[in-house]
């Protein structure tokens, strides 16, 4: 078994091995790396659009590692000219707290006072940004970590308001969950405030992950011959199931391994190794909003069954042959991963945005 580098090994290898200037697989939100994919422009344009015609409260939700953060990052670049925004990231804070941090980042003296008072100075603040032609937006990562009692608070900061207009737009970001959490009778007042809300979801195809891989490729200015196959890229989108977070770390640790090993080309079979040393047995699809299962398989995908060790052709090429049994009750041939029959299906075709 190879050993995965340590990060710092990592880094400087890859540059150097590879020819990158930088890790091309990081887990940092850099909108450096925003992988401009109609469904990630589709989010992007419609919080942009909230933002800019004051609709208020905006709601964005996806899975884990399906890219929210580093769409907020996008945006937050994209609009800093014009826009004034505050970044929380969530960690089961209060209602007090939650205006609290917005005064202290927007450099407003709070000098312990109580939360409306608080409030009347905040609602000064957007005034006088509002004379400058300059908008304020709050942006809440994380939001299904919010206390009941902050949820309930964004109803006050949404009234923040002339007869125009709002004067404080609200981005509240967080997973499926958050939006089920608003269903309940109790949120109601603020689930009616909700201007837009937009679904991520995790990349539909190989040739999506594909695409996703040689973007950020690009991005640390790699030019050269292929590194990723495609039977590797395959095995990335079985392990990974387009999740873009687990993408990244399959292939970072995909290409420490190929390091290790002084080749220029990942293979199928140390993606399926890099994927074993980071205990991912197969890819999950995000599920779909409103339901409450959570982990929903994105298709029925095959189980490796046996990995043949090398052999060498009479080329003196050396092949390595991964194969792979569907998950039935009936009995099936095994599927050389080469050429899998199996094959990704589009999720909905349904928009993703929802403008009320």
């Amino acid at each position: 078994m190879i050993d995965l580098l340590s990060s710092q090994e990592n880094e400087g290898t890859f540059e150097n091995y590879f020819g990158f200037r930088e890790t091309p697989f990081g887990v940092t939100p850099d909108p450096r790396f925003f992988y401009s994919h109609p469904l990630y422009l589709e989010g992007l344009a419609a919080l942009v659009y909230g933002i800019k015609a004051k609709k208020g409260l905006m709601l964005l939700t996806g899975e884990v590692g399906t890219g929210k953060t580093i769409l907020l990052r996008k945006l937050m670049r994209q609009l800093e000219t014009t826009v004034q925004f505050v970044f929380i990231s969530s960690s089961h804070i209060t209602s007090y707290g939650l205006v609290e941090l917005m005064i202290q980042d927007l450099g407003i003296a709070n000098r312990e006072k109580n939360r409306l008072e608080m409030i009347h100075e905040l609602n000064e603040h957007l005034l006088q940004q509002l004379k400058k032609g300059q908008t304020v937006a709050l942006l809440i990562d994380e939001g299904q970590n919010l206390s009941d009692d902050a949820l309930e608070g964004l109803c006050s900061l949404s009234n923040l308001e002339t007869e125009e207009e709002k004067l404080l737009q609200i981005v509240l970001v967080g997973q499926p969950e958050l939006a089920t959490r608003l269903t309940k009778s109790s949120f109601r007042r603020i689930k009616q405030r909700i201007a837009i809300h937009h679904r991520l979801h995790s990349l539909q195809t190989v040739g999506e992950v594909e695409d996703y891989i040689r973007h950020r490729l690009r991005v640390v200015g790699y030019d050269g011959p292929e590194i990723f196959n495609r039977e590797a890229i395959e095995a990335v989108w079985y392990y990974s199931a387009g999740t873009p977070r687990l993408i990244n770390i399959v292939c970072d640790g995909a290409l420490a391994m190929t390091c290790q090993t002084f080749k220029k080309k990942v293979s199928a079979y140390t993606v399926m190794k890099a994927a074993s040393a980071l205990l991912l047995e197969r890819g999950y699809e995000a599920p779909k909003l409103g339901l409450p299962e959570v982990g929903t398989p994105r298709v029925r995908t095959p189980t490796p069954t046996k990995i043949h060790q090398k052999r060498t052709e009479g080329n003196g090429a050396e092949v390595t042959t991964i194969r792979f049994k569907e998950r039935s009750s009936s009995s099936r041939p095994a599927i050389n991963y080469r050429y899998p029959k199996w094959k990704p299906k589009p999720l909905s075709s349904a928009r993703n945005s929802s403008i009320i």
